[in-house]
């Protein structure tokens, strides 16, 4: 159906009954534009659906992110019979057939070809559309043949007569245009001579003020050399003065990251894979249910800023984790690669090589780091030396794409499925099946007792103890969940549908949807409080939340590309 403005205002006129299953629930009229709502299935026009809140047919929330084309229901439309409207009158406030005119039952979907041609359409008179008004495309030619207004026809030398056929024949026998070329029309003549005068007169005028601004330039040359070389000694001056602060910064910073990570109670042990992380990765080591959580001493407001970009990696940067003073990056390239946060100017310290595809996960324990992804394996890393330690290969049958620690176990997780192993011996102990499509996310609860696993519209929450039984479940119509993070109030999920969705710790039911990306989110993180939540998206860009609020505080944008992972370090956040 041609969608343009011009073809939604023609007048349409059904040639027959309209059926009740091609009209919007909504507005109660033939389909406009119709799209299907994914959520709950129904059809309507494209603009009732962006107007009403609450489906009429189901009582559902409407979510007008999830509209697409309904094409049948196009293709049902485009096929049915509706006269031309060159073959419509309008009656009484509607229009209704007119037996005057063209007679034609045309498709919907071919009316433009039909009425492009319809022998009814009305076309002015090409020679006084004023005088004459329009005829149909029919009677036009014989309206011509009487018409009193055709032009002589050396109407292009400057004759203005005008009148019928025999009128013209008698004219054109004494006609003063005769003998005259087209190039030497007296009208056109006199006319360009006129506008050349003007133009001539315009032309010395600009000529005038130019050799006036000339002079002027030429007298203000030698200052503004002068001005030029005053400020190339100032800029110089300026150049070494920046060094000397920028020198300075970096001692500054690097004071400020060792007091940052080491502060008293934060060993800075934290890992983040791309698409899952847990709250007790930003809490430091294990801590006694007397040892109360650190908060962060951010006062509002307050903004994040960009200080430096580490660069090395050859592809895309997928996951960060982090063990004391040292960042650990991974990637499409297959290489861990590990840098100071002491002394981040010296770039990377060290590449760590083994895996032979994308590594996804990463997970710190003590002084060892997991890592996992494309190859299927798992690797366990001395975090001090970086030499690898141990290796389970075909660890799955599938890309890893997640994976933490809880206690003495470690979860891997892949499609449909999570193992789980002993943490010293990498020894298997058992597998939990049975899950919705690919399990992106693990985080674990601020007890540590508690492992939630994110798949397709379904969050699982396990035992992180034998039997590793399942304790509970958040269904959900959000579609595929690819991060997740706990705080003392909230689950948070980030999913392909471009939004955060918040549920209660308790209840686990629904709270909040936090709208801002128009991409899915592959990673979040909270401060230590769990009252600031960071969140990373395909579409480029950072977003600072305040969870007491719901509102977003900040947008970071300064990747070309999409921010696969974040973590925060004290007072400092790190995105790859």
């Amino acid at each position: 159906m041609d969608n343009s403005e011009q073809t939604k205002n023609l007048p349409t006129v059904l040639a027959d009954e309209l059926s009740s299953h091609l009209t919007c629930p909504i507005c109660g009229r033939l389909y406009s534009e119709p799209v299907i709502s994914i959520k709950c299935g129904h059809t309507f026009c494209k603009k009732c659906a962006f107007c009403a809140s609450i489906c009429p047919v189901d009582g559902y929330q409407c979510d007008t992110t999830q509209l697409v084309v309904n094409r049948l229901v196009v293709g049902q439309i485009e096929d049915l019979l509706i006269y031309c409207q060159y073959g419509v009158m309008k009656q009484n406030g509607d229009f209704v057939s007119d037996p005057s005119g063209c007679q034609e039952k045309i498709q919907i979907g071919k009316r433009s070809e039909h009425e492009s041609q319809c022998s009814f359409a009305p076309l002015p008179c090409p020679n006084s559309e004023v005088h004459c008004g329009r005829f149909r495309k029919s009677e036009l030619e014989s309206h011509t043949e009487v018409c009193p207004y055709l032009p002589c026809s050396h109407g292009n030398k400057g004759c203005e007569f005008t009148g019928t056929k025999d009128q013209i024949s008698e004219h054109l026998n004494h006609c003063g245009y005769r003998g005259l070329q087209n190039s030497v029309s007296i009208k056109d003549f006199n006319l360009q001579t006129r506008l050349l005068e003007e133009n001539n007169k315009e032309l010395r005028d600009h000529v005038n003020v130019l050799e006036n601004k000339v002079v002027l330039l030429e007298g203000s040359k030698t200052s503004i050399q002068t001005q030029l070389e005053t400020c190339v000694r100032e800029i110089t001056s300026l150049q070494s003065k920046y060094d000397n602060l920028q020198s300075t910064l970096d001692q500054l910073m690097s004071g400020r990251n060792r007091r940052s990570i080491t502060s008293p109670g934060n060993t800075g042990d934290y890992s983040l894979r791309s698409r899952s992380n847990s709250s007790s990765n930003l809490s430091g080591t294990k801590r006694s249910p007397s040892t109360s959580i650190r908060e962060e001493h951010w006062q509002m407001p307050f903004v994040f800023k960009c200080i430096g970009t580490l660069k090395g990696h050859k592809d895309i940067v997928w996951c960060l984790a982090t063990k004391r003073y040292k960042v650990f990056s991974s990637g499409s390239d297959s290489t861990i690669k590990v840098w100071d946060m002491e002394n981040l100017a010296k770039g990377c310290i060290k590449t760590m090589e083994g895996h032979t595809g994308t590594v996804h996960s990463m997970a710190v324990h003590e002084d060892s780091l997991y890592s996992a992804g494309d190859d299927r394996s798992i690797r366990v890393w001395n975090a001090k030396t970086f030499e690898e330690e141990k290796c389970v290969e075909n660890a799955h049958d599938n890309i890893i794409s997640a994976m933490i620690v809880a206690g003495e176990y470690l979860f891997t997780s892949t499609f449909s499925l999570i193992k789980v192993w002993e943490i010293r011996s990498l020894t298997f102990k058992t597998v939990i099946s049975g899950l919705h499509h690919w399990v992106r996310a693990l985080a674990l609860s601020m007890s540590k007792d508690s492992l939630f696993s994110g798949s397709h519209n379904t969050i699982d929450i396990w035992n992180t103890v034998e039997p590793f039984n399942l304790k509970g479940k958040i269904d959900h119509t959000f579609g595929s969940v690819y991060s997740i993070t706990v705080t003392p109030k909230y689950v948070v999920a980030g999913t392909y549908n471009q939004s955060i969705q918040l549920f209660c710790c308790d209840s686990y039911q629904h709270v909040q949807t936090l709208s801002g990306h128009i991409g899915t989110i592959h990673s979040l993180i909270t401060s230590l409080s769990g009252r600031f939540l960071f969140s990373a998206s395909v579409d480029k860009s950072i977003q600072v939340w305040d969870l007491e609020n719901m509102l977003p505080i900040q947008t970071l944008q300064r990747h070309d590309g999409s921010v696969n992972t974040v973590i925060v370090v004290g007072d400092f956040m790190l995105s790859g």
